[in-house]
């Protein structure tokens, strides 16, 4: 036997329509199943994906300037550790810079306070170089009320003596505004 030669009849269509029929229906079914095993591929692998970027996501939503912020660890070395990488040099960045702004912050305060101070001590030493300067010139001039203007000059020294000592003090008082003094009260 060399071949077989199937020739179609009229009587076998029936039969021949039938069995097409069946052969669309299990390639569709094959079809069908293969879409929804693909289907669920993809599923699981978006989700394998798209939970790293939720992490990443979430540990962005909570960086804050003035708190310790946490590194992201990520094991693997894709392109999701790569972002986590640079999200994590990010964080590094951000509290040095962080620290750098407190400490700027701090001696701008200082700078303002020392320029208040200096104000302060400036405003006494005024009247006492006025006083101590009419004092001279009344001296060189034998004016008759020396003595009257000393005691007046004198009693404006010691009144702004003073006031420097009051101003000495409150700054002393807040270079120790640090320590606590705890009281109990009833």
């Amino acid at each position: 036997m060399f071949a077989y030669l199937n020739v179609p009849y009229f009587a076998t269509e029936n039969e021949l329509r039938q069995q097409i029929s069946t052969f669309l229906v299990a390639l569709i079914t094959i079809n069908a199943f293969i879409f929804l095993m693909a289907g669920i591929l993809v599923l699981l692998i978006s989700n394998t994906i798209t939970k790293s970027f939720s992490l990443i996501t979430e540990k962005l939503r909570s960086v804050n300037l003035g708190q310790h912020n946490e590194a992201i660890t990520w094991d693997n070395d894709d392109e999701i550790g790569l972002l986590v990488n640079e999200y994590n040099k990010m964080v590094q960045k951000l509290e040095v810079s962080a620290a750098m702004l407190a400490k700027s912050e701090r001696e701008g305060a200082w700078r303002e306070m020392a320029r208040q101070v200096a104000h302060e001590i400036k405003n006494p030493l005024t009247p006492m170089k006025l006083s101590i300067q009419y004092l001279q010139r009344a001296i060189a001039n034998d004016s008759p009320d020396v003595k009257a203007l000393s005691r007046n000059v004198a009693n404006t020294l010691v009144e702004q003596i003073e006031h420097l000592s009051n101003i000495a003090s409150d700054f002393a008082a807040f270079a120790h505004i640090t320590k606590v003094n705890n009281e109990v009260f009833s």
